[in-house]
């Protein structure tokens, strides 16, 4: 059986690696939103159904991660909650 002190050690590592994640999916919904706004500039006028439905598709993208980090938010109060009370 692990000690308190080993639990919280491995909380403490996971609360790291979503820390982790949160700031790789924040870089991935960066990068997604400049894919857009460089097609937007570069398809500007265009009339091509395909565009509007890929810009869509690059906001959703952005919109699915912000979701994303507020679970993984939610997880790390959840597992420093737990940790503290250790």
């Amino acid at each position: 059986m692990a000690s308190i002190e080993e639990v919280r050690a491995a909380i403490a590592q996971a609360i790291d690696k979503a820390s982790q994640s949160q700031s790789a999916l924040q870089q991935a919904a960066d990068l997604a939103e400049d894919a857009q706004q460089l097609l937007t500039s570069v398809t500007q006028g265009s009339a091509q159904a395909d565009v509007e439905t890929t810009n869509a598709q690059f906001a959703q993208v952005v919109s699915g991660v912000s979701e994303l980090q507020n679970y993984l938010g939610a997880g790390i109060s959840g597992a420093e909650g737990i940790n503290s009370r250790l």
